[in-house]
């Protein structure tokens, strides 16, 4: 990888052009799922034939460009281009593949975007920026993992744009703050959908499932209450922090098959996507101690692109809302030593953040309860 980074002027203007190439190659021998001997010894040696056996190979070339430019003393402008080329071989064995595992393919994607900044005070400024993205479809996507998975031999990449506007700035040293708003398109989605077999079983199939549109809100804030009445604070701080997003995020097209007719999946949530996410917390600073409580609470989301409510195998269904505490706390002392610790999941709280179709699965994979950890360091 290579960059470079030229700073120059346009009559008055003064403007920063940046730019790079990059090339990677990877390989990778997969084997998996072997029957070894009932020997005694350390022994690798094979009873049955890898039950997958595949060879890897990525190839990634870009280039990209960007400049910088400061049209006034408050407002700056930065167009970018980026171009991407992924070359994929795979070839191999897999004992539960549904159709031949082998793929080969070229793809190459040309990205544009644009970033806006304006400072409006010398304590804030409004930056907006738009800018294409992409998703190439990985290996996993390609080849099933497990038998309840099927995976559609004709994925397609996913491709789409973000646009965000936001203010952002600060209060001398007691406040700071980020308010923005975004609109994110996800075009031909990867992700799953709950099919039924003509013996009422079910089974999950990797596929694009559709165009899936996200609009919402993200904020935080950050606010010294003990500067905010003390100015002489010393070492001494109290400070609450905030991070609250709300997120809309639903497809605005696709459809399957059910029961012999095609159901539209416009209007469903997007899997993995809750509406709302909180983190916020208190903390606090005397010389050289340091301690922080931070409460979580992540929204219901669906796993699967159909907003499958119960699935007997536990594979998909609903992820339901959850509500966690944390605490740590830091001391150095003796100029060269460093006590840390703290409680994770202080409240024991009963919840889980996935749901899986591999081993341990089928099902939900729970989170951890309450643990805790101490650490000691030494600076010598």
């Amino acid at each position: 990888e290579a960059r470079l980074l030229h700073q120059y002027r346009i009559g008055k203007m003064s403007a920063f052009l940046s730019g790079g190439i990059r090339y990677s190659s990877e390989e990778t021998n997969r084997r998996q799922k072997g029957v070894g001997t009932a020997a005694g010894d350390f022994d690798l040696s094979l009873t049955k034939p890898y039950g997958i056996d595949l060879h890897l190979h990525t190839r990634n070339y870009a280039a990209f460009a960007e400049n910088l430019f400061n049209i006034t003393s408050r407002f700056s402008v930065t167009p970018g281009v980026r171009y991407e080329i992924i070359r994929s071989d795979l070839k191999g064995v897999i004992n539960n593949a549904s159709f031949p595992v082998h793929y080969s393919g070229d793809r190459s994607f040309p990205l544009f975007g644009a970033g806006l900044q304006y400072q409006v005070n010398a304590n804030g400024q409004l930056y907006g920026n738009v800018s294409q993205a992409y998703r190439p479809y990985i290996y996993a996507s390609v080849t099933p993992a497990d038998q309840l998975t099927q995976v559609d031999p004709n994925m397609k990449d996913s491709r789409g744009y973000d646009i965000d506007l936001g203010y952002r700035g600060q209060l001398k040293d007691i406040l700071q703050y980020d308010v923005n708003v975004f609109y994110v398109y996800y075009g031909d989605r990867a992700g799953q959908l709950t099919m039924t077999n003509p013996d009422n079983s079910t089974y999950l199939y990797l596929t694009n499932i559709g165009n899936c549109a996200s609009r919402g809100v993200e904020s935080y804030l950050n606010l010294s209450i003990w500067k905010l009445f003390n100015n002489n604070s010393g070492l001494t701080d109290i400070r609450i922090f905030n991070s609250l997003s709300y997120t809309h995020a639903r497809y605005t097209s696709g459809e399957i098959s059910s029961n012999g007719k095609n159901v539209s999946l416009a209007g469903n949530w997007a899997e993995g996507t809750p509406e709302w996410i909180e983190r916020g917390g208190l903390q606090f600073y005397y010389q050289s101690f340091t301690t922080s409580i931070q409460y979580s609470f992540i929204g219901k989301s669906f796993s699967d692109a159909n907003n499958t409510k119960l699935n007997p195998t536990g594979a998909t269904g609903i992820v339901p809302a959850y509500h966690v505490w944390d605490w740590s706390l830091s001391w150095h002392f003796l100029k060269n030593y460093h006590l840390s610790g703290g409680i994770n999941n202080v409240a024991n709280a009963k919840y889980f953040t996935r749901r899986i179709n591999m081993y341990p699965g089928p099902g939900i994979l729970p989170a951890d309860g309450r643990s805790f950890y101490v650490g000691v360091g030494v600076k010598l």
